[in-house]
């Protein structure tokens, strides 16, 4: 019987295919071994676990699988999706792997696989898939919640960035080099997240005519992948933009670290460190130099020269506080004093007030005594730190990313007053993080901590041994051990400080940032561009801190930068051109005629992508925002004269600071009224203001309420306060807000007096007639809607109220019916710096380390199954 003869067209394609399966078995070395197409999935799983990969077989889905041509089959490879674990305790991540397949399907060799989730807290699914995508499912290991996310994979390529079309070329391919390297693709992989509002009992996905397909408890919404954010409103969708790159040497950094390893990156670091360091010191000594010139370049200074004044301490407000005692004995110029912003157009004041922030250098390094530490400081009652998480950092334990842009709400831009780094990438330690709530890195044991409380306060202590997140806690960020503690150094013992192998001293000088709360209940960023951990944290003793925490370090990611944002309509020219090194204009891209401006905390501060917080950020970082506080911009109306609309705090009963009461007179159709505001952050109800004050006399006001729940009032508005807040509404804005005053049953065309709340800092405003007399109702409506008040109660007669229980608004004596209901406001302690966790022990390293450097786990471990 003779044999079939192939076709001679067809031998050259034969002979390719045979070669090509050669060379695909002879660079497989054995790591795949043959397998039939029908095995091509457990012959996945085997190869994989030769590297350590515990793979799940019958999740694996294939996208570009064959049969296809000889020459395809040889030239591209194929890609599998799959979950696996790196151990047997593991959470399953995603990953992608390519395989080089047979024209027959089947597999050939393993490529590399690639993490594409990397969630320690978080178990993923089973994946599905589409054309050119992939879906898949996640249980949150935090509690026994059952899945409610799902997230979408297409191979169309990571969504663009906010301001893409302004990158270099360079930092173009610096994103695609980071994509390959992180994915296998040049282009990345686009990623969508779709949340359930409310978590089903039970989460399938399936593949349906293309689409795909989610049941929730028995509903279905289907998900065109091509028309990602059309879900329905019980779904929430989120497409992370891509994160822009930093400047070659910090992107370069990165890069190799993901190579060679963090460890080996460290000795590497270490080793340039030292040796610069080496050098410097050996300059400074030849030239004996103090640092004057570099300082004053960094200042904007032609020569360093002194503060043009001394600011005096306010002993009502105590800030800014008393200047610093330099350590070194060469004192400079200006060193140690504080530099008032107050005349700076890129920096925030608040009228009436301090200077939003004060500024000085301080220098506390003998060795090298040209390196300094420069200080912005700020008071906490009149300015919140607020934390934002990154795009890419913290790298989240749960897979949720963060927003990595300040709000875009016209109400917070516009109280923007600065923006700085934050702590360690997560690959550092894991040190914890959470914002708004939302959790990315759980708190660690004995961990420095910073946080923002739910009154507004920013907080500062060490964690204790106990993973619960106090109720109270709005975000909290942690590095490390404190570095500071009542004013002495690294309590706790610790070597290492980043940059330096863990096995190393670090000594080593590099730019090096930190955060504290100084005994004045006073909060500073600390930066220098060649600092040791110590000279750091003598600068912190030298600025009086109670407790100290070291921050990012290293040029290109640590820096602060302060910013002025409005309607560009508002800015007031210049008047000389821009220093661009380290000052800018802009554009809000989200807000149209929204503009900012922003310039470093100092000239020679290597903070790359600058203005880098404005704009979307990879890593997380620290804002600081105004609070609403007394007594406010001055109230400008026609016909004012001298002094009229500037707000009086003096001569009230404020029973201290920040102030609860402001008061002042403007003229208005003819008459002058008098306009009275109260800060609900600052008083508190007494629940019984009959009862007696015991003690010292903290009343802020007495009001008068009869009449609040009047039957003719009851469809009017009405006067309420709750927690933080007054408003005017018909309804009570939420269960815990008190009447304090009802509307009148019918419309009132001229009036003594309205009452109504600001609407964006929820104080009262109340303006009163003085003298006999009426005013159009509408011409007192239109005065305070320029402060905010929306919605009024318009009064026949001027309201009772007792200012200190016993004076009237106007300054005279006035005491108040007994027989009528009242209501008492007493001052409250309102947000400001304070400590946390007090009674957690300073242990030994023996103790906290091991907690420290235990990687982050939730789930719980599985249970061995028992012998049959």
């Amino acid at each position: 019987m003779s044999q079939a003869r192939t076709p001679q067209h067809r031998r050259p394609a034969m002979a390719l295919a045979a070669a090509a399966a050669l060379v695909a078995a002879l660079v497989g070395g054995g790591d795949t071994p043959g397998a039939s197409s029908a095995g091509r999935d457990e012959a996945l799983a085997i190869a994989l676990a030769k590297r350590g990969l515990i793979a799940d077989a019958r999740s694996v889905v294939w996208l570009d699988v064959p049969p296809f041509g000889v020459v395809r089959a040889a030239s591209q490879s194929a890609l599998a999706f799959l979950r696996a674990v790196p151990g047997e305790q593991e959470p399953h991540d995603i990953y992608l792997v390519t395989a080089k397949l047979s024209p027959e399907g089947v597999l050939l060799r393993t490529g590399k696989a690639f993490n594409l989730t990397e969630t320690s807290a978080v178990d993923e699914l089973a994946p599905v898939a589409g054309a050119g995508w992939v879906a898949f499912s996640e249980r949150n290991m935090l509690g026994d919640e059952p899945p409610r996310t799902v997230r979408l994979l297409k191979l169309s390529g990571e969504a663009a960035g906010d301001d893409e079309e302004q990158w270099s070329r360079l930092e173009r391919v610096q994103a695609g080099l980071t994509r390959l390297q992180q994915t296998g693709r040049v282009a990345g992989l686009a990623r969508v997240t779709y949340e359930l509002q409310t978590a089903p009992k039970q989460l399938l996905l399936q593949v349906q005519d293309g689409k795909l397909l989610v049941k929730a408890d028995g509903e279905q919404v289907v998900i065109d992948p091509l028309q990602p954010l059309s879900v329905p409103d019980s779904m929430t969708v989120e497409v992370p933009p891509a994160r822009r790159p930093g400047n070659l040497i910090t992107w370069s950094v990165d890069r190799v670290r993901s190579v060679v390893g963090s460890e080996a990156m460290q000795y590497v670091k270490a080793i340039a460190y030292t040796a610069k360091d080496a050098i410097r010191a050996e300059q400074e000594d030849v030239t004996d130099n103090t640092g004057a010139d570099s300082i004053a370049e960094d200042l904007g200074q032609e020569t360093l020269e002194p503060a043009t004044r001394e600011i005096p301490v306010d002993p009502e407000i105590g800030f800014p506080p008393p200047p610093l005692t330099p350590w070194l004995k060469r004192v400079l110029p200006g060193e140690g004093k504080w530099n008032a912003k107050s005349d700076d157009p890129f920096i925030h004041t608040l009228p009436g007030l301090p200077p939003t922030f004060v500024t000085t250098f301080i220098r506390g390094d003998r060795r090298r005594q040209a390196t300094r530490v420069y200080i912005a400081l700020w008071d906490p009652r009149l300015v919140q730190l607020n934390m934002m998480a990154g795009l890419a950092e913290p790298k989240s334990a749960t897979g949720a990313t963060g927003p990595g842009l300040v709000p875009r709400e016209p109400t917070v831009l516009r109280r923007v007053a600065a923006c700085m780094n934050a702590g360690f990438q997560a690959l550092h330690g894991e040190y914890g993080m959470m914002s708004d709530g939302v959790i990315y890195l759980p708190p660690k044991p004995y961990a420095a901590t910073v946080a923002l409380l739910r009154d507004g306060s920013t907080a500062f202590g060490t964690w204790p041994n106990d993973p619960v997140i106090p109720g109270d806690m709005l975000s909290y960020r942690q590095n490390m051990t404190v570095m500071v503690l009542d004013e002495k150094f690294n309590p706790y013992k610790r070597t290492w400080w980043g940059g330096t192998p863990a096995d190393w001293e670090d000594r080593t000088h590099t730019v090096r940032t930190g955060i504290c709360l100084t005994k004045e209940n006073f909060v500073g960023y600390f930066y220098g561009a060649e600092l040791s951990p110590a000279s750091l944290a003598r600068a912190m003793i030298q600025a009086r801190c109670k407790y100290g925490i070291a921050l990012d370090m290293n040029a290109g990611h640590s820096g602060l930068e302060f910013y002025k944002v409005k309607p560009k309509a508002e800015f007031a020219p210049l008047g000389r051109p821009l220093r661009r090194h380290w000052e800018r204009e802009g554009d809000i891209r989200e807000l149209a005629g929204w503009g900012f401006r922003a310039r470093r905390l100092i000239r020679g501060m290597g903070l790359m992508n600058f203005p880098r917080y404005i704009r979307r950020e990879g890593r997380d970082f620290f804002y600081l925002t105004l609070r609403y506080v007394l007594p406010g911009a001055p109230v400008t109306v026609e016909g004012a004269g001298p002094g009229d609309g500037e707000w009086q705090v003096k001569g009230l009963p404020q029973h201290g600071f920040p102030y609860a009461l402001a008061r002042t007179e403007v003229p208005l159709a003819g008459k002058r009224v008098r306009l009275l505001r109260i800060d609900p952050r600052m008083v508190t109800l007494d629940p019984d203001a009959a009862a007696k004050v015991e003690g010292e006399n903290k009343t802020v006001a007495l009001l008068n309420v009869e009449g609040a729940e009047a039957e003719g009032s009851k469809d009017a508005a009405k006067l309420w306060l709750s927690a933080g807040a007054f408003s005017v509404a018909k309804e009570a804005p939420n269960e815990s807000a008190v009447l304090l005053l009802g509307g009148p049953a019918a419309p009132v065309a001229q009036a003594r007096g309205v009452v109504t709340a600001e609407q964006a800092s929820g104080m009262l405003l109340y303006a009163e007639v003085m003298g006999e007399g009426t005013v159009p109702t509408a011409a007192l409506t239109a005065l305070v809607a320029r402060l905010g008040g929306t919605e009024v109660i318009a009064l026949a007669e001027p309201w009772p109220i007792a200012l200190g229980g016993d004076t009237s608004v106007a300054g005279q004596g006035v005491r108040l019916s007994p027989s009528r209901v009242q209501a008492r406001l007493l001052r409250r302690d309102g947000p400001g710096g304070k400590t946390i966790f007090e009674t957690t022990p300073i242990v030994g390293l023996k103790t906290w380390h091991p907690l420290q450097a235990r990687r982050i786990r939730y789930f719980k471990k599985r249970k061995k199954k028992a012998d049959p």
